[in-house]
């Protein structure tokens, strides 16, 4: 065999399996980021309060964080092809099914279950990224995290626009189902590529993630930066609607935003991927969002909006894949690695599902979204302090 079929074949190889990372990630939103362009209909339809309906935001993110907990152990224990093939499947009958739910309990219910199989999904992926392409992490990891917010971008930009057409909130809910069969079908062919066993290099006897003191830091991190991102999602269309947008224009305003999430989340961790310290990044990203979450609440007016949304989408698109990749640089061995980015997002996303039900208890109590703003800008600003700490000459030491 020449140099030249050979180097094909890894670019081939390289090249399917970044179509599959895209395709698996492309299902992992929709269902949650449909929900806030049509928010106001669905509420007036169902009766809802913005407590009530902050259930199909966080339930997927409650399943997110309870499922991390057992990912490696379904890795090691499981036939890892049939969990993505089920977990893909449920994602898409959870959404077939909101054709037909026309209630709370039916809309929770699809949250619930379509957050169980994103779950089982983001457990398993990091690992195998890291034990499929280890030479290629970054930039694999940031084209996964790009093809969920671009999910999540799609949904945003045409939940609305799919609604007017046929006068029903169930087909901008559901109609995201159409993305499972092209996902599954791209598993089947090319998933045995990333289901070598993730190895452990290390020794079994590692400290309990939950006595070092860098795992809670990471995690804090790592859900503050995901309160941040679901809060936008969930709340800046309700936000612009309660201020005389329309529920099109408030679709293309996130939408904007999470298209700039999908640029800044695949484009950074290229830029990054020679570097090992993320620290620069990481205060140019924090600090753009930080900026965005103090002019939703001092200047929210008028085309000023745009300019936030525009700092929130690279800023929360660029914190996002940091706050996996940070938690991956900890430990060269992927199955340790993989731990770890359970461990953190488990309790990451849990802190997320609570930071977007306290914005909704909020709103319902003192009619407004400017608490939990507030609230962001202070998380945000601790996060641009911890960021200081994320020195790698250290990680060796705190993470064994």
């Amino acid at each position: 065999m020449t140099a030249v079929s050979t180097s094909h074949q890894h670019s081939a190889r390289y090249l399917s399996l970044y179509v599959l990372i895209m395709w698996v990630g492309l299902n992992l939103r929709p269902s949650i980021a449909a929900v806030g362009p049509l928010l106001d209909r669905i509420q007036h339809s169902l009766g809802m309060s913005y407590s009530q309906a902050s259930l199909l935001t966080t339930l997927p993110f409650v399943a997110m964080g309870l499922a991390c907990f057992q990912g490696m152990r379904l890795v090691r224990r499981f036939n890892r092809h049939r969990l993505i093939m089920l977990a893909l499947g449920l994602i898409t009958l959870a959404n077939l099914a909101r054709f037909w739910t026309d209630s709370l309990l039916g809309l929770a219910l699809t949250a619930l279950s379509g957050g169980v199989g994103i779950a089982v999904i983001q457990a398993l992926m990091p690992a195998l990224i890291k034990a499929t392409l280890p030479d290629r992490v970054s930039s694999a990891t940031g084209l996964y995290i790009g093809a969920i917010l671009g999910g999540g971008a799609l949904a945003s930009m045409m939940a609305a626009p799919l609604t007017n057409l046929l006068d029903s909130w169930h087909v901008g809910l559901a109609a995201w189902s159409l993305l499972g069969p092209l996902a599954l079908w791209q598993w089947h062919r090319h998933g045995g590529a990333m289901l070598s066993p993730v190895p452990r290099e290390g020794r079994g006897n590692n400290t309990a993630l939950h006595r070092l003191p860098r795992a809670w830091s990471l995690t804090l991190f790592f859900g503050f930066g995901t309160a941040g991102y679901a809060c936008v999602l969930a709340w800046l269309p309700p936000y612009y609607l309660t201020r005389g947008w329309s529920a099109g224009g408030v679709g293309w305003l996130l939408g904007y935003a999470t298209l700039l999430q999908v640029l800044a989340s695949v484009a950074l961790p290229w830029l990054m991927r020679y570097r090992i310290d993320r620290r620069p990044a990481l205060y140019g990203v924090v600090g753009a969002s930080l900026a965005g979450f103090m002019g939703l609440l001092m200047a929210p007016a008028g085309a000023a909006a745009w300019l936030w949304a525009t700092l929130l989408g690279l800023g929360i698109g660029g914190v996002f894949p940091l706050s996996v990749l940070v938690p991956m640089d900890h430990h060269r061995d992927p199955a340790r690695a993989g731990d770890l980015a359970a461990f953190v997002q488990g309790y990451g996303y849990l802190i997320a599902a609570a930071g977007t039900m306290g914005a909704a208890v909020a709103r319902d109590l003192l009619s407004g979204f400017g608490p939990a703003w507030l609230a962001l800008i202070i998380l945000f600003a601790w996060m641009l302090m911890i960021s200081t700490r994320f020195d790698p000459a250290r990680y060796s030491r705190l993470i064994d």
